[in-house]
């Protein structure tokens, strides 16, 4: 079974040690300054801080300390800016958050009347966390009382929410016994995702019934890579079969099909494909049609970062004897990520312009067709492992429905946003 604490700790990034209590320490700061601080996940950072602290990566004291300092920081800069600015600032900046009048008031309300618990109790709303300092600058609080408050309140939070990550990371553990940790891990991002699409559409009605579809792809593809990535580490099932295909494999080569193959591995690499997919975002950004664009764009170059940033954290070596020369790490495919998004790309903005049915099913075919072959040139040539391609496959599905599923999301919530400032 993979040892987390150890992997986490020899990962060849700097994020964590002391780069991973810096991190605690802006999220917490950031969390308490007015307007933005309700959109910055700071709390959850530091529950993970307790979590990690849990694996032995962090110490739960010095979690709960830096948190601390980070919202006394946090809420004196934001009492700074109250003092210097005053209501003018929400007044010009609140509607670009999503700040309303009737959030506004009710901290106000509370600020004025109840400081120490609008500091204290206050700081567990994500609303009153970000407000509560600046509108106690904006109202002149006594600094020694604000500032009395301030550190109960930031000490008191810090300390339950690092505490709720370091008992949640004993049921991870013993989940973890039976399941595989990276295993746990992804069923957490899944009940997250899947708590974030139902929470949005009852609250906005955001989504519609294909929508579904793409967070039913998004869900199966992170359980996908991370039972590849889990296989990898533990040696299981599919890291065996990786060994047995590599070792048989020459056994299928064919002098009038090595070729072939190699040409395609090149014309479809994910150099090439970035560089279409990067005119083509050009195109529909010159055409004024900025979701296209930006979503050719994001999932494109997004999902390329994505997987070099999971190749070196993974390290994982490219097959021995290939038909071609490859350098570099193998987990996952970069080719099989890219081929993804990018004929995933083509199906979704091309299939609703072809009536015919036969056509249509053709078309769709043909894509997928040609994910499949990218995916098997580079297994076939002995470049990547079966894994690899099936991780880069399921990687690059989850980054693009997720991107499909965050902008549905923001193209909502700015529309209401615009709507409800017309009226």
């Amino acid at each position: 079974m993979l040892n987390v604490s150890n992997f986490l700790l020899n990962l060849p990034l700097p994020l964590l040690d002391h780069w991973g209590y810096l991190i605690i320490f802006l999220s917490a700061l950031a969390e308490t300054l007015p307007v933005i601080g309700a959109f910055v996940p700071g709390q959850t950072i530091i529950i993970l801080g307790g979590l990690l602290a849990k694996l032995g990566i962090f110490k739960l004291g010095t979690v709960i300390l830096v948190a601390a300092v980070g919202v006394v920081a946090g809420d004196m800069l934001a009492y700074y800016i109250g003092h210097k600015f005053g209501y003018d600032f929400v007044v010009r900046y609140g509607k670009y958050f999503f700040l309303n009048q009737e959030k506004y008031q009710k901290t106000k309300d509370l600020v004025s009347g109840h400081t120490g618990k609008a500091l204290i109790i206050g700081r567990f709303s994500p609303f009153t966390r970000a407000l509560a300092a600046f509108l106690a600058g904006i109202y002149r609080i006594k600094f020694p009382k604000f500032i009395f408050y301030s550190i109960i309140g930031g000490l008191g939070w810090s300390a339950l929410s690092a505490l709720l990550g370091y008992f949640m990371g004993q049921g991870f553990e013993g989940a973890a016994r039976y399941f595989g940790r990276i295993i746990i891990i992804a069923i957490l991002a899944i009940t997250l995702i899947i708590f974030a699409y139902r929470w949005l559409n009852q609250r906005k009605h955001i989504f519609s019934k294909y929508h579904l579809h793409y967070l039913i792809l998004n869900v199966l593809s992170i359980y996908i890579f991370s039972k590849m990535t889990e296989d990898y580490f533990d040696q299981e099932a599919t890291y065996k079969f990786d060994f047995w295909l590599d070792q048989n494999i020459h056994l299928i080569w064919r002098p009038w099909l090595n070729q072939p193959l190699i040409i395609i591995t090149n014309i479809l690499s994910p150099e090439v494909l970035l560089t279409i997919a990067i005119l083509a975002a050009v195109y529909f950004f010159i055409k004024k049609n900025r979701y296209q664009a930006a979503l050719i764009f994001m999932s494109s170059a997004g999902g390329l970062i994505l997987g070099a940033i999971l190749k070196r954290l993974i390290g994982r070596a490219r097959p021995v004897g290939g038909l071609v020369l490859e350098s570099g790490l193998s987990f996952p495919s970069q080719h099989a990520l890219m081929a993804m998004i990018f004929f995933f790309l083509i199906i979704i903005f091309l299939t609703k312009k072809i009536k015919n049915k036969l056509l249509k099913g053709l078309f769709i075919f043909s894509n997928l067709f040609l994910i499949i072959l990218v995916s098997f040139s580079r297994i076939y040539l002995k470049v990547h492992w079966f894994s690899d391609c099936l991780a880069g496959l399921a990687l690059g599905l989850f980054w693009l429905t997720f991107l499909i599923l965050a902008f549905a999301a923001l193209i909502k919530l700015f529309k209401d946003k615009n709507y409800g400032e017309q009226q």
